[in-house]
């Protein structure tokens, strides 16, 4: 059995809103090219979610470069 040797960048103070939800991201697979985010509604902690790369908004796709 191969194994990958996962990529994980922890993220600091990268956020967006988007449908009244505000998403902190945490993590970044650059393997797997997800993203961990906790989600809070209206301030309030609401759920840890996993969101493919392609979409979120593309100034933070630029921010996150994964080919630099």
């Amino acid at each position: 059995m191969i194994m990958k040797n996962n990529k994980l960048i922890k993220l600091e103070n990268i956020e967006y809103e988007q449908n009244n939800q505000k998403f902190v991201l945490t993590s970044f697979n650059t393997n797997k090219m997800t993203l961990e985010a906790k989600v809070y509604e209206k301030g309030i902690f609401i759920k840890n979610q996993t969101i493919a790369f392609a979409h979120i908004p593309k100034k933070l796709k630029a921010k996150l470069n994964p080919t630099k």
